[in-house]
């Protein structure tokens, strides 16, 4: 199962939205707050498009369950955030951690489940897990530097 949480965040001041080091700090920050391990840095693109009033934001984490991606339009004081996880999570704490960093009551959310076939165990199989983990040991082993005695 995958559950997927779409927020459209409206009347935001314009200023937060054009913020870099805002809109970083929410990516970086945002996995923390829904109990996600994240597993890449953020990534974050100053948009520029053939429609000057288009441009803003937009940026991802990849967390392991999926990802989180935002993306910003100061010219019309909005901003757009999709959690997309395997593993649940609170949609009220989400959504309070939008509301907060972009100071706005205004808020439209859609909720999905998707991928309800998924053969993704909730939990995973302990023996397969313990090979796994073995195999990342190992080839973390073989390719660390030899020692020099």
């Amino acid at each position: 199962m995958l559950v997927h949480l779409m927020l459209e965040l409206y009347n935001c001041d314009r200023e937060l939205l054009s913020n870099e080091p805002l809109i970083r700090r929410v990516l970086d920050e945002y996995p923390g707050r829904v109990d996600m391990e994240k597993v890449s840095p953020v990534h974050l693109y100053d948009i520029e498009t053939s429609n000057p009033l288009d441009a803003g934001l937009s940026g991802f984490v990849v967390i392991a369950q999926s990802h989180i991606s935002l993306h910003a339009w100061p010219e019309y004081g909005e901003v757009d955030i999709d959690i997309c996880s395997c593993k649940e999570f609170s949609q009220e704490d989400a959504i309070a951690f939008a509301k907060e960093m972009f100071q706005t009551d205004d808020v439209e959310s859609h909720f999905v489940v998707r991928a309800t076939r998924s053969l993704r165990p909730e939990e995973p199989d302990p023996v397969r897990f313990a090979e796994a983990m073995a195999a990342r040991r190992n080839r973390a082993a073989s390719l660390a530097p030899a020692e020099v005695g």
